[in-house]
């Protein structure tokens, strides 16, 4: 009972924005009178009246009157049109009639046995169609076909000879122009000429062009957490440049409710969006075993949020907004399972080369309850890079800067400013690319652990200084041999680096630096550790080359490299991929791009003794018109570096198939473990008139006791 109650709320609701017809509100009409031509045109100045024949034009303002015959009374000011009358439109398409009767000011009128067709092929066809008023316009036993048609554009004649999808047949229908509404008493909604539902009363929006206040398409959905639902949008014009969409989920099963309100607003220079969730809290189980305490609280949310803003070339904002009232809500509501939430506000000012720019991030902590107060919030973080033209030996002097600020509830108070000077000197020896670079980094922190409340191992100073130095050497040495339809290029590549300072990894906490990972894309590059808590250390060179071949039958590139630590001294981060020796694994990617259809690409990372692959991901896409393949396989193979064996590998297609129908499919693979981790498929009919869309995805995280499956079904109807 309930699914049916469900299916014809639905149904009804749609009537509120699909079946609607033009907005004549945008038609601008002048005092000009009306324009007469023909072939032949006579009068008689006792009557008062004006009799044309042939190829009769009766034109005023963007709407002209087509006929084979016409006459005019001076008197009634009546305009009578008969034979083949069609009544061109530039707004809403073409009327046919055999007889018309309208004022010359077209204000009032009668259009018998008329037909109305609209740009986008669907129609209205009337017994008698008056015209009341400038403002209203009635029609009696009228059929409205709101379906869309290429045929019908084609060719008019087709309307009604061809099988509609979806009709509204009226005993009395209006146009009210002051509002942009239709009205219809005694309406039978038919799908396929079959009557399916008698509304006594019926009234929706005209399309117009500009966006209007309504309800959007509704929608069904089920998960394993809920059972059914009913999504029922409702859009809210504000002004032109805002609105607001509420999308309330009503779950029969577990009088679950969840409200999303939408707001977006574009300015004058960018735009963003705000989106609020509210729930009522009616879970009563989960298949999440890491949910040990859940909220009580009667209602419970999620804020999301973003924004991105131009306010000339050279100066913007943006920011990212996600932020939820409780660490359980993801993954209640959303089947979502990040370890953290981050809300980020970033301003910069970026001109040639030169950069300043000023952050905020925080962070909230989903995974572990005890750290919850541990969350950092930093702000802000405001940095700078200064750059100099070239000098007199193409030299150039860059600085700089890093001020930054984390603060916690319960935890290290942090703050730190850094400086970096440095100096960089390229030049051109007989095509030998050398580039020599020397810079400083000089840091002052401020630490505050007087106000722990949590277990901390570690005591710090509260004042600490660092100063850190480097020297780098790089050398290339591009190779290009280039025929009528082979290019090929070889780039050889050395870097050198040797830094120098105290390592103080004991005194400085760890906050804005991670452990590396030795891969392709950071093998030339100085200090394979970020940020500037940590930095690497001692001398060290990387070599390897790069190259590419191009030819008609697309682009081939392959990279490949090896670090060696000359000289060994203790490191204030782990990079790994390097063994006991100080060498490094080789590491590298080969990649494949074709012309139009495929691109392949695999990375790999050999050990440094025995050449075995230890890490390999490839990387493919498959896309031929309608047809569309991508996979992504990851192997890890068990090491001293990594005791854990990982294998996987995501497989996603689509197709199009004839109709407008389409298929997704979707897999997560573990192949360690055994188990899908994700799949799903969903199938798509974008028509004319309706949409339809029905997908399954299943969730299978190491977290949950079973998979947890979603099903969603869409049914819509429209008119464009």
């Amino acid at each position: 009972m309930k699914l049916l109650i469900a299916f014809l709320l639905i149904f009804l609701t749609q009537y509120a924005e699909a079946f609607a017809l033009v907005n004549f509100k945008t038609t601008k009409e002048s005092g000009l009178p009306a324009v007469l031509k023909a072939k032949i045109v006579t009068g008689d100045q006792i009557k008062g009246e004006i009799n044309a024949n042939g190829n009769v034009e009766i034109s005023k303002d963007s709407n002209i009157i087509y006929a084979d015959e016409a006459s005019y009374n001076k008197n009634t000011k009546i305009i009578k049109a008969f034979g083949n009358v069609k009544i061109k439109n530039l707004e809403i398409g073409y009327v046919l009639s055999p007889k018309i009767e309208i004022k010359d000011d077209f204000s009032v009128g009668d259009f018998f046995d008329a037909k109305v067709f609209f740009v986008d092929g669907s129609y209205l066809f009337s017994k008698k169609m008056s015209r009341l008023s400038k403002e209203k316009t009635s029609l009696k036993k009228s059929i409205f076909s709101i379906c869309p048609n290429e045929e019908i554009v084609k060719d008019n004649s087709k309307a009604g000879s061809i099988f509609d999808f979806a009709t509204i047949s009226s005993t009395t229908s209006t146009i009210n122009r002051d509002d942009n509404n239709f009205s219809s008493w005694n309406s039978i909604i038919k799908l396929y000429e079959i009557p399916v539902l008698y509304i006594p009363y019926l009234k929706f929006p005209m399309p117009a062009k500009k966006r209007q206040t309504g309800l959007l398409q509704p929608s069904y959905t089920k998960n394993s957490n809920f059972g059914l639902g009913i999504k029922t949008p409702y859009f809210i014009e504000i002004t032109k440049n805002k609105d607001l969409t509420i999308a309330p989920i009503y779950y029969f099963n577990s009088q679950q409710i969840i409200v999303n309100n939408g707001w977006r607003h574009y300015t004058k220079y960018g735009k963003y969006n705000l989106n609020l969730e509210l729930a009522n809290n009616k879970i009563k189980s989960t298949l999440d075993k890491s949910v040990v305490n859940r909220s009580k609280k009667n209602i419970r949310w999620e804020i999301e949020g973003k924004g991105d803003f131009d306010f000339n070339k050279d100066f913007g904002l943006d920011f990212s907004l996600q932020t939820v009232a409780d660490r359980n809500y993801l993954r209640d509501y959303g089947f979502n399972y990040l370890a953290y939430t981050a809300s980020k506000i970033n301003t910069d000012y970026i001109n040639k080369r030169n950069y300043f720019g000023i952050k905020s991030i925080r962070f909230q902590e989903l995974e572990n309850a005890n750290k919850e107060k541990n969350s950092p919030l930093i702000l802000p973080s405001i940095s700078s890079h200064f750059e100099t033209k070239p000098l007199f030996f193409k030299e150039k002097l860059i600085l700089d800067a890093n001020v930054v600020s984390i603060t916690r509830l319960e935890g290290l108070q942090y703050r730190r400013g850094s400086l970096t000077p440095q100096f960089k000197i390229p030049f051109n020896l007989k095509g030998n690319l050398f580039e020599f670079s020397t810079k400083f980094q000089g840091d002052l922190y401020s630490l505050n652990d007087k106000d722990l409340r949590v277990a901390e191992p570690r005591i710090y100073k509260a004042n600490e200084s660092n100063l850190k130095s480097e020297f780098s050497f790089n050398w290339r040495l591009p190779i290009r041999n280039k025929s009528k339809k082979n290019t090929l290029t070889i780039e050889p590549i050395i870097n050198f680096v040797m830094s120098d300072f105290k390592a103080k990894n004991s005194l400085i906490p760890l906050e804005d630096s991670v452990n590396s990972e030795l891969t392709f894309s950071n093998l030339f590059i100085n200090d394979r550790i970020s940020g500037f808590d940590r930095n690497e250390a001692g001398k060290r060179v990387s070599y390897g080359f790069k190259s590419s071949f191009f030819n008609s039958y697309g682009e081939f590139d392959f990279t490949s490299g090896q670090a060696f630590i000359i000289k060994n001294k203790r490191q204030d981060g782990v990079i790994r991929g390097f063994a006991d020796n100080n060498k490094s694994n080789i590491v590298g990617i080969a990649s494949y791009k074709g012309k139009k259809y495929f691109s392949i690409s695999y990375s790999f990372q050999l050990d440094q003794a025995s050449y075995r692959n230890d890490i390999n991901q490839v990387v493919a896409n498959f896309n031929y018109k309608k047809f569309n393949l991508s996979g992504d396989y990851l192997l890890i193979r068990k090491t001293l570096n990594s005791p854990i064996k990982k294998e996987q590998a995501t497989i996603s297609s689509s197709i199009e198939l004839p109709k407008k129908w389409k298929i997704k499919i979707l897999t997560t693979r573990d192949f360690v473990q055994k188990r899908n981790i994700r799949r799903g498929v969903e199938i798509l009919r974008e028509g004319c008139c309706s949409n339809f869309g029905f997908s399954v995805i299943e969730n299978n995280q190491s977290n949950l006791t079973k998979p947890q499956k979603t099903f969603n079904l869409n049914f819509t109807f429209k008119n464009l």
